[in-house]
């Protein structure tokens, strides 16, 4: 394994990446009053989205979480797994996904929160690759397509999601 990012370089992705959510919501007039839906695509993104929430804790998260299946990768065709508990319906709604590989989840999940009346849908990515077809609203790295990634959250056969830095392998 070849290390990528390193946990230190991580943590400046995400407070850089805090900033700029934290930029967003004070520019469609968020009130302390108000809470942001912020939905973590399960399983790989949960490292990222808990230390993102951290860095946001000036805010009234409600956490939430979907799991998506690729059910024809040659279609690119997604279905839910794990469905978002609450209602989202006339709400600020933050997606939170640690790796934008190729856009089609961004796209899928955006569509369906619509479907679901969000008011405002934003996603973010630690890292996105290069080739992605549509990008997260807020991310930090970037990566060439070739690129296998693992650690913080990122698995090859369910292994190495629990490392700190993240590594090509």
């Amino acid at each position: 394994m070849e290390l990528v990012f390193n946990n230190l370089e991580i943590k400046k992705a995400i407070l850089n990446l805090s900033s700029k959510i934290s930029e967003y919501l004070s520019k469609i007039s968020y009130k302390i009053s108000d809470s942001v839906h912020f939905i973590t695509i399960l399983k790989e993104g949960i490292h990222f989205s808990v230390d993102l929430s951290k860095a946001l804790s000036d805010y009234d998260l409600i956490l939430d979480y979907i799991f998506l299946e690729n059910i024809n990768p040659e279609n690119r065709e997604l279905a839910i797994e794990k469905d978002i508990f609450l209602p989202v319906k006339n709400k600020v709604v933050i997606v939170c996904s640690v790796l934008t590989r190729t856009g089609y989840e961004i796209t899928f999940i955006e569509n369906y929160l619509k479907i679901r009346g969000a008011k405002d849908i934003k996603t973010v990515s630690l890292i996105c690759k290069e080739g992605t077809l549509k990008k997260p609203d807020f991310y930090h790295f970037t990566v060439p397509d070739g690129y296998y990634l693992v650690g913080y959250g990122l698995d090859y056969h369910e292994k190495y999601r629990n490392l700190e830095n993240i590594y090509k392998i």
